[in-house]
């Protein structure tokens, strides 16, 4: 999970050497961006998951793009693009990344089909019909592997969240999961507690900026929910990027999950 501040860019190795992209936000303080990362690695995603409709998750799509294209694209598939187009002009302007979003939207040449390199990956997604909003709109993705689980919600906001546990195969992937990424960069928008009688982490994991609203001053209510985890010799309920930099997890052969950070 990268340092992309009020923003969100995660990177998946799968077991099978392909790497799937979680949005593409970037670090507007240090100009840190994932195409500049890629480029470097000369790798290109295999799959490019976009969960949010919104600049803070697209906003290096341009570069990526150019750079370094993924091979299939994701985003909410019941949306159709003149949606998102005339929703976002009429909010003032479609930002390139958008635009470049919406480009893939129309393309059949970049598919998305269920793939499964070595480990299983859901979806989850309300219909446009049903919430207007495209925070409330955002992919979830479960990604599962040698016993360990972890959530991508997006921006998921509290609404959306209560319908998605109405759904028994949503409850289920979530009793999976001991990693847990806060919706919508920890603000309080996107914390729902009902998620939490299903859902029992060991960490809660938080992309966001130097606290600059309220709304962000949720760390104590998910470390209620966080069985906690041994880090650096402290035992951590939660972790920002905001406080400890990019953090990575790595499942050992032996099925152990190492976190890491990089201040």
């Amino acid at each position: 999970i990268f340092d992309v501040e009020h923003g969100a860019c995660a990177s998946v190795h799968t077991p099978s050497g392909h790497l799937i992209l979680l949005d593409c936000g970037h670090n507007s303080t240090t100009n840190w961006r994932p195409s500049t990362w890629l480029a470097s690695q000369r790798i290109r995603p295999e799959l490019l998951i976009i969960s949010n409709l919104d600049e803070d998750h697209a906003s290096d799509l341009v570069n990526i793009d150019r750079l370094c294209p993924p091979s299939r694209f994701y985003t909410n598939s019941t949306i159709p693009p003149d949606y998102v187009v005339r929703e976002k002009n009429a909010g003032g302007w479609i930002i390139p990344g958008i635009a470049n979003a919406v480009a893939y939207m129309r393309s059949a040449v970049v598919p998305a089909p269920p793939i499964y390199f070595g480990h299983e990956l859901y979806r989850f997604e309300h219909t446009y019909t049903l919430f207007k909003d495209f925070k409330k709109l955002s992919v979830v993705t479960f990604i599962f592997y040698a016993g360990h689980g972890i959530i991508f919600p997006g921006d998921i906001e509290q609404r959306a969240w209560r319908v998605f546990l109405t759904n028994a195969e949503f409850r289920q992937r979530l009793s999976r999961v001991n990693l847990f990424v806060a919706s919508h960069h920890g603000r309080q928008s996107g914390f729902e507690p009902a998620v939490f009688d299903h859902c029992h982490p060991e960490i809660v994991l938080i992309s966001d900026k130097s606290v600059t609203h309220g709304t962000q001053l949720t760390s104590g209510r998910y470390g209620a929910y966080s069985r906690g985890v041994m880090f650096d010799r402290t035992r951590r309920d939660v972790l920002t990027t905001r406080n400890d930099g990019a953090i990575s997890v790595s499942i050992e052969h032996d099925g152990r999950a190492i976190i890491r950070t990089a201040l």
